[in-house]
């Protein structure tokens, strides 16, 4: 009797190692082979969420090859997802968690947002998964610009630039412009607004700026309007200026005003055209002089004076009868010489 007892026992061990060994070929022949990155769902799917709280989804990850998965990074191309990986490097056969949290603000109704997970998997070393959600709508107001930059261009120093730039609120509550901070060299070109400014929703505030740059300095410029509003997602909202200034010229402009007319009764006809001549300098210039090439062109004035920033109009004339004697049918090429003279100081005084 013992002696069968004792077979009993000798057969129920080797079961029981003949089930191990079944067992472990066939976890063997289940993981095998270079590591296998596995995910629970390709989207996690928040559903309708409020635009003022974030939400969370956890993946589960498995390494179904026969070598050690290694998880290097999780990348989330957008600030507003987050990511925490519970653990990076997976035996074969183990899994891990990795929490994905959305902060939906700024976002209204269906969003997607992307999840890369980047890993020693050879067949799918850059892995997508993504998240989804749909946000609610939150009245609030939201401010537009029409512009959010002013390109100066070249300015000469001491030039001053206009700028219009048009606020609209669209969205659903009044919009409040709690303030306008302003550079030094910005002003307002009407009177300075009392705030706070209330925008209704789909109405719009135009603002007149320029810009004087008699005291920047020469070179690249850069400055910023900056707004404060109540708008959640734009508390602050930035117009960003920028150009070049360049040192003062002291030259004349010249600009044609229209091609010559006809003036005057039948028979004592005169062709007309007006130009204008304007001083850019910071300096008078005198004793201008201009002198036309035929003496049948006549001018309005043949000398003149500019303060700084003055124009003046010339009207140059042409008669009728003059016309007739040049006799051609031919276009014909005139000439108007400007002549500016140019002061110089000499001191007279005794040297010491």
């Amino acid at each position: 009797m013992p002696r069968n007892r004792f077979a009993v026992i000798v057969i129920i061990i080797l079961s029981i190692f003949i089930v191990a060994g079944f067992l472990i070929n066939k976890m063997g022949n289940q993981y095998s082979g270079p590591p296998v990155l596995a995910v629970s769902e390709e989207i996690g799917d928040l559903g309708t969420i409020a635009p003022d709280k974030p939400e969370s989804h956890i993946f589960t990850l498995k390494n179904e090859g026969g070598e050690l998965l290694i998880i290097e990074r999780v990348q989330a191309p957008c600030s507003c997802t987050a990511t925490v990986l519970e653990d990076e490097k997976l035996l074969p056969g183990r899994t891990t968690q990795l929490e994905v949290t959305f902060n939906p603000r700024g976002y209204e109704g269906e969003v997607t947002q992307s999840v890369y997970i980047y890993s020693n998997d050879p067949e799918n070393d850059r892995k997508r998964i993504a998240i989804k959600a749909n946000i609610e709508h939150l009245p609030a107001p939201k401010i537009v610009l029409s512009d959010n930059r002013w390109n100066l261009g070249l300015l000469s120093n001491g030039d001053i630039s206009s700028f219009l730039v048009t606020l609209s609120n669209q969205g659903d509550l009044i919009l409040e412009i709690e303030n306008i901070v302003l550079p030094n060299e910005v002003h307002y070109e009407q009177e300075i607004p009392e705030f706070p400014i209330e925008i209704a929703p789909d109405e719009e505030r135009e603002f007149n700026f320029i810009y004087d740059s008699s005291n920047q300095e020469i070179g690249v410029i850069t400055e910023y309007i900056r707004l404060v509003t109540n708008d959640p997602n734009k508390r602050n909202i930035s117009l960003r200026i920028e150009g070049y200034i360049k040192e003062k010229e002291e030259t004349i402009s010249i600009y044609p005003l229209h091609k010559f007319a006809i003036a005057g009764e039948m028979g004592e006809q005169v062709y007309e055209t007006k130009i204008l001549i304007k001083n850019n300098s910071d300096s008078e210039l005198k004793q201008i002089s201009l002198v036309p090439s035929q003496d049948y062109i006549t001018l309005t004035s043949e000398e003149i004076d500019l303060s700084p920033g003055e124009e003046k109009e010339i009207i140059i004339s042409i008669k009728e009868q003059d016309l007739v004697k040049l006799n051609t049918e031919k276009a014909v090429q005139e000439y108007i010489y400007f002549k500016t003279a140019i002061p110089v100081n000499i001191d007279f005084g005794n040297p010491e």
